[in-house]
């Protein structure tokens, strides 16, 4: 828990049942530079007893009762698609390696591939229009609704 991110910009801190030593909660804050800056995302993650030959579970608890996508990679349901997970078909070796990968490569790893700069661009194929009119108003527009989603939440 020591290697955490704890720093100004964007931490994490992680809460475990102590009853219940498979349950975890997690909490991130947005990273500067990015729509999610100043945003608190509660997430849940379950252990099965096969930990760590498979991935943990994880859900966004931070969906404003299930009306706000903050993320092509984070969906309004809770589910968190990463390849990591196995919720997302990555690339060679972007998967959970059992008895290799970690919680704490999770934690990083959300952090730095989905609560980016420009989360538009995470859906596939929306990069093709990276650097265009319609992709950078695409993006500006997705951007304010994240910023305003993090403050209000609840519709």
């Amino acid at each position: 828990m020591s290697d955490l991110p704890l720093n100004p910009s964007s931490s994490i801190f992680v809460r475990v049942d102590e009853d219940k030593m498979m349950l975890w909660r997690f909490l991130l804050t947005g990273p500067d530079d990015t729509p999610y800056a100043g945003g608190c995302f509660i997430f849940d993650i379950y252990f099965p007893p096969t930990y760590p030959t498979v991935c943990p579970k994880v859900r966004l608890k931070t969906t404003g009762g299930g009306s706000v996508r903050f993320n092509p990679n984070l969906y309004n349901c809770g589910k968190v698609c990463l390849s990591l997970l196995g919720t997302w078909e990555g690339g060679k070796g972007e998967g959970w390696v059992p008895n290799v990968s970690s919680a704490l490569q999770l934690f990083v790893s959300i952090q730095s591939l989905i609560f980016v700069e420009d989360p538009y661009f995470n859906e596939p194929g929306y990069e093709r229009s990276i650097g265009t009119p319609q992709g950078t108003d695409a993006s500006r527009q997705c951007d304010m609704v994240i910023r305003e989603a993090k403050i209000f939440p609840v519709p």
